[in-house]
């Protein structure tokens, strides 16, 4: 393995490229255009929207890499997707399904397999595990925000089930991730976060588990990359992209924009992307809620509410709550009802909180894969055009260096070998991609 390919090293511009655009604002392309930059590269970003909108703003702000594993796993099938029909399941889906939903489904319920979760979550722990890294590196690359590293409260109203989960989580040792230490009591637990409330019987501390304000983090990266010369073009959607000999032509709905190379960091947009590179990328939106409401008492940690499906985080002087997925073939269609079931699945465990006076309700389009994994690399058909999509529920955990993996793909360098299940061609191709052989001069002539 080459010195640049290296995890712990950033790397470096590839010979005969220079200019790179990367479509998407949101968090990971925004960590694209960092690295972008860093590595030498002059960077574009076009947003279809506003930058870090999408799903990058409103999630639960968790950097938590002992619990980055692939949502397929093993009971999901018979747990999860066996309810989902319900109206107050935490994972919710609409029918009829789509043909593209139902085969989503299909391949997500073969990735329940314990051998394909353990595959999986191997690789998201190197990934992580890097991430961790690069986030401790951010204020050195001019990105300002504090990240919070007080861990993770997980709160139990059953004690066996408590016992179970806390045994479970010492296997994340096995990938040299942090595991909590022990289990403590329902009132310890209230010792460290008053805001718990007395159903909580027993839990535990997880430590190195970080979190941050998503919203503020997009706020300090895109000011940091406009500081450094970054181009930003918003409200405007990429609609395919032309890889040529020596460029790539990107097509919006605004006009051309000429380039070296592209990095496709569209969320749950992508799949309509990928079509012009004959890239298959079975994404679907899985719509996450949030909002937030004041308690009588911040906590300092994340509450986790694993048996509710349900989590709070402290933002500042609001506490946002999240905790659904919702597949309905939309990407941003609000639905009040996912509201209302957040609120039912966590109120039993919080106290001091008036739900009546919530705020900053919230719905955004998180990108899914079947297999609980992303794309990032080049192409098959060109290595001018890397992707780095279909994060799931933890982009932000891996936003860095996924990142960080798309800028080394860039002119075909070969990624190292962990991460190899994250390969963007791995779904097959869906048709002749329409590349060219000709020349940028060939093109703009």
């Amino acid at each position: 393995m080459s010195a640049d390919n290296r995890p712990g090293t950033l790397p470096t511009q590839r010979p005969g490229i220079s200019e790179i655009t990367v479509v998407g604002g949101g968090l990971i392309g925004l960590f694209t255009a960092l690295y972008g930059q860093r590595a030498g590269y002059k960077v574009r970003v076009i947003e279809r929207s506003a930058v870090g909108s999408g799903a990058s703003q409103g999630n639960a702000g968790e950097i938590c890499p002992s619990m980055a594993n692939p949502m397929p796993a093993p009971g999901m099938v018979k747990n999860g997707l066996a309810n989902s029909l319900a109206p107050d399941a935490a994972l919710r889906i609409h029918l009829p399904p789509s043909v593209n939903l139902s085969r989503w489904l299909l391949g997500f319920a073969r990735n329940c397999r314990p051998a394909a979760y353990e595959h999986g979550f191997e690789a998201l722990s190197s990934l992580s595990k890097r991430s961790f890294e690069l986030f401790e590196q951010l204020p050195d690359l001019g990105v300002a925000t504090t990240l919070d590293k007080s861990g993770n409260l997980r709160c139990f109203a059953d004690n066996a089930r408590a016992h179970r989960e806390f045994a479970v989580s010492q296997n994340v040792r096995r990938f040299g991730l942090a595991a909590p230490t022990e289990l403590i009591s329902g009132d310890e637990i209230r010792e460290l976060a008053p805001v718990v409330s007395n159903k909580v019987v027993a839990g535990y501390h997880w430590p190195d588990q970080w979190f941050v304000d998503p919203s503020v983090l997009v706020r300090d990266l895109h000011a940091a990359l406009l500081a450094v010369g970054v181009e930003f073009i918003e409200h405007t959607e990429v609609t395919g992209v032309t890889p040529y000999r020596d460029s790539v032509v990107v097509h919006t709905d605004k006009g051309d924009h000429h380039a070296d190379a592209v990095v496709i960091a569209s969320g749950a947009w992508t799949p309509e992307v990928l079509k012009s590179v004959g890239v298959r990328a079975p994404i679907q939106s899985g719509k996450g809620y949030s909002f937030s409401v004041s308690p009588e008492t911040m906590p300092k940690h994340v509450i986790n509410m694993p048996e509710s499906n349900a989590v709070a985080t402290p933002m500042g002087n609001r506490l946002r709550i999240g905790g659904t997925v919702e597949f309905d073939g939309t990407m941003d269609k609000f639905n009040p009802s996912r509201i209302e079931r957040i609120i039912r699945a966590a109120s039993p465990y919080l106290t001091g909180i008036d739900w009546d006076a919530r705020f900053d309700e919230w719905v955004g389009p998180r990108p899914m894969t079947p297999d609980g994994l992303p794309l990032i690399g080049a192409a098959r058909s060109s290595d001018r055009v890397v992707v780095a999509a279909g994060h799931n529920m933890i982009g932000l955990t891996l936003g860095p260096a996924s990142a960080e993996l798309a800028i080394s793909a860039i002119g075909g360098h070969k990624l190292p070998g962990w991460s190899a299940p994250f390969d963007a061609n791995r779904f097959g191709s869906r048709g002749p991609a329409p590349t060219s052989r000709r020349s940028r001069v060939a093109v703009s002539a």
